[in-house]
C-alpha cells in the first residue's frame, strides 16, 4: 500500500489533511479518492493506516484506522564531505532508504568547503522525504548543516553513548565487528573523507578525540561508496 509523509503538525488525533504538492500528488498522480485506504507517515517513527474521507482540488482530509511505531533501534550518524555534482543528492536517498539516522557534511583540507542554502536544504529534504516514502520507513533522515571536520569531531565526541569510526584507506584491519561485538553503544558515528582522502594531520586529531580507524578493503572507494558500505556494515553489525 502506498506509504506517504504527513508533517505530524496535520495529524490530531483520529484525523489528517495533506495539502500543497503532497496532496497534489495522492490526488493527481496517485489517483486517489474519497473512501480509498493509504498509509501515512510523520516523520517520526508512527506509521498510520488511514482511511480518506474528502478530497478537494488542494488538500485531503481522512480518519485514522489504525497505528503503529518503527524506528531503527540502533542509530547511525553519517559524517561526510560531499561528492561531486549530483551523487550526493544519490547518496542522501540510499543512506534514507537503508536507515541512516542523519548526515551532517563535513569540509575538510581536501575537500571544497560547501554550505548549504535555503533551496539546498529544501531540497535534500525533499529526497529524504521522497526516500522514506518509497521504502516504508516511518521516520525521516535528518540532514544537518555542514561542519568543519575538528568541530565535527568534537560534536561526535560529546555523545558517549556512539561509537566514532573513520574508515582509512592506509588502516589495515577491519575492527568494526570486534568493537561493536564488545561494546554496549547505541549508535555509531561515521567519517567519511573527500576524494584523496583525509590529511595525516586530521586522522591523528581524530584518534586523539577518540575515533577509531577501519579498513574497507583493499580497493579506494569512491566518497559515496564508501558511506553506504560502512553505513551497512555498521547497521548490521559486520
Amino acid at each position: 500500500m502506498p506509504h506517504f509523509y504527513v508533517n505530524p503538525k496535520n495529524i490530531n488525533g483520529q484525523s489528517f489533511f495533506i495539502s500543497g504538492e503532497q496532496a497534489h500528488y495522492v490526488i493527481n498522480v496517485r489517483r486517489f479518492n474519497p473512501n480509498d485506504e493509504i498509509m501515512i507517515f510523520d516523520g517520526l517513527g508512527n506509521s498510520y493506516k488511514a482511511q480518506i474521507t474528502s478530497v478537494n482540488k488542494n488538500e485531503i482530509s481522512g480518519k485514522i484506522i489504525s497505528s503503529s511505531y518503527k524506528i531503527h533501534a540502533f542509530k547511525v550518524c553519517l559524517y561526510t564531505a560531499i561528492p561531486k555534482g549530483s551523487r550526493f543528492e544519490w547518496l542522501i536517498e540510499k543512506c534514507a532508504e537503508i536507515g541512516v539516522s542523519e548526515i551532517t557534511p563535513i569540509n575538510t583540507k581536501r575537500s571544497v568547503n560547501t554550505g548549504f542554502s535555503k533551496n539546498k536544504s529544501e531540497r535534500y529534504e525533499k529526497i529524504s522525504i521522497a526516500a522514506s516514502s518509497q521504502c516504508g520507513r516511518s521516520d525521516l533522515m535528518r540532514i544537518n548543516y555542514p561542519l568543519d571536520f575538528k568541530n565535527a569531531c568534537k560534536n561526535a565526541a560529546a555523545n558517549k553513548s556512539l561509537i566514532n569510526i573513520l574508515p582509512w584507506e592506509s588502516e589495515s584491519r577491519s575492527l568494526v565487528g570486534e568493537i561493536l561485538a564488545s561494546s554496549s553503544y547505541n549508535g555509531a558515528n561515521i567519517f567519511i573523507g573527500p576524494e584523496g582522502g583525509f590529511e595525516n594531520e586530521e586522522i591523528e586529531f581524530a584518534k586523539s578525540m577518540g575515533v577509531h580507524t577501519i579498513s574497507l578493503g583493499e580497493n579506494i572507494l569512491r566518497v559515496e561508496t564508501a558511506a553506504i558500505v560502512a553505513s551497512v556494515l555498521i547497521l548490521n553489525r559486520i
